[in-house]
Formats: C-alpha cells, structure tokens, sequence
C-alpha cells in the first residue's frame, strides 16, 4: 500500500494534540470522510488525556503498539525510512547543507504522493485520493541553483534584477515555489523565479556502455572475434643494403651465424596465425639452408642489416617472453575503441570465462 502522507514538524511533543486536532478537523472536512480508528506508537506524545479526551468525544478508536516494537506500526516506521532515504538523496544532489532536513523530508513526502504509482493500482496517492492525475510540470530538482526576480519599485539602471538562491520546496498555501535567498539569508515564497538544473548528477552525460548505439553485451555479440582484425604496424626499420654485394671472409661465420639463427619476426607470426596477408614491401624470408653460404652471396638472401649484429636464440626468446607486456599504442579511451582491438576483446572474453570458471558470479542475459 502507498498512503497518502502528511509531515508536522514540532519543536514540542505537548503540541501534538492540538495539531493532531487540527488535522482531523480538515481531513473530515475536506474529504468527505469519517476518521474510525488511529493507529500509534506507546510514546507518550500520543499516550495522554488531551487526545484522548478528543477521541472519547468524537468517536475515535485510539490503538497503540506495544511498548519497543515498532515492526507493530510498520506503516508509519516504513514510510519514516523511505522519507529519510529520499531527503539525504535530495540533499547530497546538490551539496545542500543538512540545516535544509526539514524541507528536503517535506519535499520528499510531497513528491512521494504526487509522483510515485501504486504498484498495483498504477495510480499515484494524489490520484487516488482526488480522482484526478495530478500536473507535475511544476517540479523541479531539490536544492538547483535558481535566480530570484527582486520586486522592487525602483532599480538602478546597472543594478542587479535578480538573486541567487536554490529550490528548498513548494508553498502549501500559494501557487509558488519555496527558495533559499543567499542575499537575505531566509527562505521566501515566490513564484518569479528561474532555475538552472544543469549541475547535478540528472545532467546529460554520454553514456559509455553504449557502443553504436546498442547496449555493451549485444555489441560483443554481434562481433565475433574472429571478425576483428587488430591493426598491425611494423616496428622492423628496413635499411638497405650496400650496394657492394662482397662480404669480407672473416665476417663470413657472423653472417652464418646470423643467417642460421635470426628468427621470424613477431608480426609475421601473428600475421600467418590470422592468414592476413603480408604487405607487399615486406621482404620475404629466406628458408633456412644446413648447407654453409658462399663467399659471394646475395645480399637479398640476409634477413635485416649486416651491421645490426647477432640476434641469437637467447635474445630473441628473451625479446618473445616480454613482448605481451609491450604496448606499442597507447590503451583505448573509450569502450568503441576497446571494441575494435582484438586483444582487448579476448581479454575481456578470458576475464568473463574465469568469472564462470570461478563461479564468482552468475551471468545473466
């Protein structure tokens, strides 16, 4: 159930009996109906001659909870709950100071009967209670910046039109809106007013679990890793060769060497493991021979520069097992370019399998 609720606030308990008085004096009146029975904690607010002396005139069944268990009154203590949860929301939206608790609970009981739909019913307390939707085109964001006409008779020609205050409520009296004034330091009731929402947490943002316009999951599905090709650079710098095809004797071993033990590079492997076809300016490797090189051989046969040196088995191994932790591009920004690297793909593929290897979590479509 959703009731319709109303909030007093008291500086003393000795006066909940006049306004308990008061507030079914109106509610009869303006609603048409008979108040049978009331409900209330054993507090001593509620538990005294005044009120019942009224209830014993009027005909009203007084019943209380037992002493300490409030789950006996669990209407009230629930409502209680879901206002304080609404008014620390309203009041860290905009960093409103906790002096402003009481109207941010007098505006979170005011929208909760106006805005909130019975589950149900699928109408709100307002509509249910008055017959009617109500119009909401008047709210605005608890505690927003707003600019506040000053009416005065005269202004200076360069003088200031207006003050800068925040949204505190709603008047229950006149059809105006209830602000805080920075310049007199009070709250005032009025209805020429302006208001900026544009600095809370309700301000566009784009949303980054959207890629292209579809959700992050059904993006991931419709592109199967396979289908994504990373873009490959290659970091080998291509020096050509001497124009003189004679290579000393005594560099002849270093160029075997060489020749035996340089490796295929890491692009060219990845390439092969993808079937991408190599780019047509990459020189094509030479098969391995177990026979020895002539004196005289062709330079095209040598892999790289003579000059660089050897690159043996070691350092190239040693080079291969660091290479995963070698980042040649800077990490995506956004989930789209995440999404258009292959190997961000498979990583997030891998960490989704250990999660269901694990069974940290459940994952559910």
């Amino acid at each position: 159930m959703l009731p319709y609720t109303w909030t007093f606030f008291l500086q003393d308990k000795a006066k909940v009996a006049s306004i308990f008085k008061k507030f079914a004096k109106n509610a009869q009146n303006q609603f048409d109906v008979k108040i049978k029975n009331i409900r209330s904690d054993n507090g001593k607010g509620f538990d005294n001659t005044n009120i019942e002396e009224y209830c014993d005139e009027v005909g009203i069944k007084h019943e209380f909870s037992s002493t300490y268990t409030p789950q006996q009154n669990e209407v009230v203590e629930r409502k209680n709950r879901i206002l304080i949860t609404l008014a620390r929301t309203m009041l860290h939206e905009y960093n409103t100071s906790e002096k402003m608790w009481a109207e941010a609970i007098n505006n979170a009981c005011y929208a909760s009967t106006w805005l909130f739909p019975h589950k149900f019913l699928e109408k709100t307390p307002y509509e249910l209670l008055n017959g009617k939707k109500p119009d909401v085109s008047f709210f605005r964001v608890f505690g927003c910046k707003c600019y506040i006409y000053k009416k005065r008779l005269h202004f200076g020609k360069f003088q200031r039109r207006c003050d800068i205050g925040y949204l505190v409520g709603y008047s229950s009296k006149y059809k105006a809106y209830r602000v805080f004034n920075h310049a007199t330091n009070m709250i005032e009731e009025t209805f020429d007013v302006e208001f900026d929402e544009t600095s809370g947490s309700q301000g566009a943002s784009d949303n980054l679990d959207d890629v292209g316009g579809e959700p992050l999951r059904d993006a991931m599905k419709n592109k199967p890793v396979g289908d994504i090709k990373p873009k490959e650079e290659d970091d080998v710098q291509i020096i050509e060769p001497p124009s003189t095809s004679h290579i000393p004797q005594d560099e002849d071993k270093d160029v075997r060497d060489a020749h035996e033990d340089t490796q295929v590079t890491h692009e060219q492997v990845v390439a092969q493991a993808q079937d991408v076809d190599a780019p047509q300016a990459t020189p094509q490797v030479a098969p391995r021979r177990s026979s020895h090189l002539l004196e005289d051989h062709s330079q095209d046969l040598i892999i790289g520069s003579p000059s660089r040196g050897v690159t043996t088995r070691s350092r190239h191994a040693l080079f291969i097992e660091h290479h995963p932790f070698v980042s040649l591009e800077d990490e995506p920004k956004t989930i789209e370019e995440a999404l258009r690297d292959a190997d961000w793909i498979i990583a997030m593929q891998e960490k989704l399998n250990n999660f269901t290897r694990n069974q940290v979590w459940t994952l559910e479509e």
